[in-house]
């Protein structure tokens, strides 16, 4: 159908429930950030496909908010439509509310679907569409209505997270998250974010594309542990398993029941900007809610040692898939057709003959020459580039194995680089080094990290639009919180056990783009009069293309990092490779 067409249909829906206008997030009831393809509403309704963006349709005029990581993507995606780019964080760009009052009469209603919204996000929404004249109806669902043929749920079977990748038993999970509740003066909470459930219970599955995690529900309380799923996805052995450790099982859909008829003598916590607009409104208004941070969240932000030991494992399996990979990028790049969609298709055969593997972390991102300036970019098989021997080459990729998630980018430069490209990738070096190799105070938030990664570009009147690192989980998310290392301001401090990625980049749009990508891991170094000091280690091993640097722009101590670095990643990774791929990388981790 017709971006016309739907729009058409959309619109015809509205009128017969007297909504003006309609907010379509990109988001399923649990928040998730990779939907099950049959929550993929917004990607269908406006045809633009990138993993965060509102579409808001109105009586006549329609439009899109998405971040700089899509601005490109959605030009394209958007071209020919009626609908409007709003370019989030530019002076120019409305908010929603803006939009919507300039769009709008007074009194009009917007409508939209409280499963869709975090209970935070729906309230402070309501709150700005009211002091603009205008009226709020949180139920309205119109996907039954306009979307034909929509997928089916997933129904794939959830699977055990053994004890020996996990390190804590389900039972000492609870025991942790009762801890935490006490501290809180609670009695209960609802788990509702799909790592969250799926940390806690030690259980993963398939129902979501790159995620290892299953469609469900928890609450833990004083006396109670229980998991909301689908019956039919679990097996007898995980069914004992989790009732043998106190959990009772119950059907997915009866999560809205149990959550309407809590008692009135409870004190629940929950986390406003996890929990689903709709489910926290069911909650009896006798009920006490606190509004606090997610305590899986928190808890499994913070990897066990054995959670961190096989974090390692995964990255060295990853090492030797990357460097099988690039061995054979390098060699066949001017012997036979390569496109950007064969990166990933050699990504995904090189890491799936390593043990463990189970599938890809996101969908790769291969980015050739200016296609590399599209921060998110998705190639297909009518835009995908033809690699030749010159110009940069971005590959941002990562894998599920089950002793963890990876997530890497390495920039190559296949030709011979221009001074602006050397200047560039040099600078995303430097900034890369500068995080990896800083010692801080415990207590330091990611935000006052960020800094380190920008300084050198900004220097230069360069700037990146994205975050420099985000947290990952083990065998669970790519993209994990609480934790964070960008501009905007986040209370969460890093902590040692934390994993995150590091991953600053320059994009000239037309040209290039260049990102370096490690992930560190949180550690404790020095204790003395002044107080505790943390850093990194750099966990990721894999080599960075040395072509395109300008050695002269590297402080002595970045050089030192760099061989030290590559030193390591051949060590580690050279015994567990082929002679050929082995010479290779001594060439490519040799001391500049």
């Amino acid at each position: 159908m017709k971006i016309a067409n739907k729009l058409k249909s959309i619109r015809e829906s509205l009128k017969a429930k007297n909504i003006l206008a309609y907010i379509i997030p990109s988001s399923d009831p649990h928040l998730s950030e990779y939907l099950p393809d049959c929550w993929k509403f917004r990607a269908w309704a406006s045809g633009f496909t990138g993993s965060a963006g509102t579409f808001v349709v109105g009586k006549n005029k329609a439009a899109l908010w998405t971040d700089s990581r899509y601005f490109l993507q959605a030009e394209k995606e958007l071209e020919g439509s009626t609908i409007e780019l709003c370019r989030m964080g530019l002076p120019s760009a409305p908010s929603i509310e803006e939009w919507l009052a300039e769009t709008l009469n007074t009194n009009d209603t917007v409508g939209f679907n409280g499963k869709l919204f975090a209970h935070s996000a729906a309230k402070s929404l309501t709150a700005n569409l009211s002091e603009k004249g205008l009226k709020v109806a949180s139920d309205i669902d119109i996907i039954p209505d306009v979307w034909e043929n929509r997928p089916s749920a997933p129904n794939g079977k959830a699977f055990e997270h053994e004890l020996r990748y996990a390190g804590l038993s389900v039972l000492e999970k609870i025991e942790e998250i009762r801890e935490n509740l006490s501290k809180q003066n609670a009695d209960a909470c609802i788990i509702s974010a799909l790592d969250d459930v799926a940390w806690t219970f030690n259980i993963r599955g398939n129902d979501v594309d790159y995620n290892p995690v299953v469609l469900s529900f928890g609450y833990i309380s004083k006396d109670e542990a229980i998991l909301f799923i689908d019956l039919d996805k679990m097996d007898d052995s995980l069914t004992t398993n989790l009732e043998e450790q106190g959990v009772e099982i119950l059907n997915y859909n009866d999560s809205d029941k149990f959550v309407s008829e809590l008692p009135g003598n409870l004190t629940v916590s929950i986390d406003e900007t996890k929990l689903n607009h709709t489910l926290a409104n069911l909650i009896p208004k006798e009920v006490k809610t606190i509004d606090k941070l997610s305590i899986p969240t928190k808890l499994k932000a913070i990897k066990n040692a054995v959670e961190l030991e096989n974090i390692k494992q995964s990255l060295i399996l990853d090492g030797i898939a990357m460097c099988n990979f690039l061995h054979w990028l390098e060699t066949s790049v001017k012997k036979e057709e390569i496109t950007e969609l064969t990166i990933a298709e050699k990504l995904v055969e090189y890491r799936s003959q390593q043990d463990g593997f189970v599938s890809e972390s996101f969908e790769t991102i291969a980015g050739y020459k200016e296609h590399g300036a599209i921060v998110h970019y998705s190639a297909t098989p009518e835009t995908a580039s033809a690699i030749k021997p010159n110009g940069f080459l971005l590959i941002d990729s990562g894998a599920q194995y089950l002793q963890g998630t990876t997530d890497i980018t390495r920039t190559l430069h296949l030709g011979t680089p221009t001074n602006e490209e050397k200047k560039d990738y040099t600078l995303v070096l430097k900034g890369m080094i500068q995080l990896s190799k800083i010692q801080f105070p415990v207590g330091t938030r990611g935000s006052q990290l960020d800094t380190l990664a920008r300084m050198d570009m900004w220097n230069e009147g360069i700037n990146f639009g994205h975050g420099t690192g985000h947290g990952i989980g083990a065998f669970l998310n790519v993209h994990e919180g609480p934790q964070s290392i960008r501009p905007n301001e986040n209370p969460v401090t890093i902590e040692p056990g934390m994993v995150q990625s590091n991953e600053p980049g320059i994009y000239r749009a037309g040209k290039h783009g260049i990102r370096i990508e490690n992930l560190i891991a949180c550690k404790k170094t020095i204790e003395n009069e002044f107080g505790a000091f943390l850093g990194f280690d750099t966990i990721t091993l894999c080599p960075i293309d040395t072509k395109p640097i300008r050695v002269e722009m590297l402080q002595p101590d970045e050089r030192e990092w760099l061989n030290s670095y590559h030193g390591e990643v051949y060590e580690k990774l050279a015994p567990m490779l082929e002679p050929e791929v082995k010479a290779w990388l001594k060439d490519k981790t040799r001391a500049i």
